[in-house]
């Protein structure tokens, strides 16, 4: 039944040949009638996978998102509520702008002094 290995002489040990007869026969159960096509995909692929979650903690993660979720609405609300309004700006005072006429330039033979001003 067995093939002996040719080249060494030996007889295959006895484990070696229960492998190969019980390979042998799966192949030979093996037929076109018993081979079949892939069967197609089924539903939609996902974007992402999640691991798999036990019941419990997957209502306790939604929970928690959740509760979080309201905790940040009830935050935003109550921070804009409490919120003063910002105070109008202070006006500065406004002083008087000089005149073009009380700005008269030095003349040049006056070495940079008014004579108008100091007699």
């Amino acid at each position: 039944m067995i093939e002996q290995d040719l080249g060494s002489g030996l007889s295959p040990d006895p484990l070696e040949e229960r492998l190969r007869n019980a390979l042998r026969a799966r192949a030979d159960s093996v037929d076109l009638h018993t081979l079949r096509a892939p069967a197609p995909p089924t539903g939609r692929p996902r974007l992402f996978r999640l691991p798999a979650l036990h019941p419990v903690r997957r209502t306790a993660v939604a929970l928690l998102v959740v509760a979080a979720a309201v905790i940040g609405v009830l935050f935003v609300a109550i921070h804009e509520v409490r919120e003063t309004p910002v105070p109008p700006a202070n006006r500065p005072s406004v002083s008087p702008t000089p005149n073009a006429t009380d700005a008269v330039p030095d003349p040049p033979e006056s070495g940079g002094v008014d004579a108008s001003r100091h007699p």
